[in-house]
């Protein structure tokens, strides 16, 4: 006689399978599923992580911006000349030497004239209380200073060359040189300040 019929208890099973094992193998299945999704995702990601392309053609250069005003030199295009113990004599012409006075510089850069009373510089000309001292005239190298109304006691004289940019030359490089002074915070009156920004002994 067949087990089977021998034991009723068993014809709960299903193809000879017990309900169990059924269900044992529909969680294994769901999970082997899962693993092949994860799988199939990751090989996907991979596929789609290429190299980098090569970098694209480089943009237009922007617009160049505004030249800035030029700036003076160095003491290189600036010297200076002391002259001592020089007494002006009033009602004439009084011819100072000035080597250095270039014709380049008439043209084109500036002569600063100044005077020593005591330890202080002082820009011409000059109005004090006895007389009034003026540059009558710049030339080459010299210079002429006039007195009024009476003789000076022997004074020093000082005289700050400045050349001018002859490649740049204009008629208005003299202003050019005084606005470049100003723009830098310099009064060209204040010897001190002239001295310190062109480095001047």
């Amino acid at each position: 006689m067949n087990f089977l019929m021998k034991n009723p208890s068993l014809s709960r099973f299903n193809g000879g399978q017990p309900k169990s094992t059924s269900n044992f193998m529909s969680k294994n299945l769901k999970n082997k599923f899962s693993y092949a999704v994860v799988i199939m995702l990751t090989l996907l990601f991979i596929s789609c992580s290429g190299d980098d392309g090569a970098m694209g053609p480089a943009g237009a250069n922007g617009q160049n911006g505004a030249d800035g005003q030029n700036g003076l030199d160095g003491n290189a295009n600036v010297t200076t000349v002391l002259v001592e113990d020089t007494r002006l004599l009033s009602g004439q012409d009084n011819i100072i030497a000035v080597n250095g006075i270039t014709q380049d510089i008439l043209d084109h850069g500036a002569v600063l004239v100044y005077m020593r009373i005591g330890d202080i510089w002082y820009s011409l000309p000059y109005f004090g209380f006895l007389n009034t001292i003026n540059v009558w005239k710049i030339d080459l190298n010299s210079v002429i200073l006039r007195v009024d109304p009476g003789n000076t006691v022997l004074l020093d004289f000082k005289f700050v060359l400045i050349a001018g940019n002859s490649a740049n030359a204009s008629a208005n490089s003299k202003t050019n040189i005084f606005s470049s002074l100003e723009n830098n915070g310099i009064d060209v009156n204040d010897y001190n300040q002239v001295a310190a920004f062109f480095k001047l002994e």
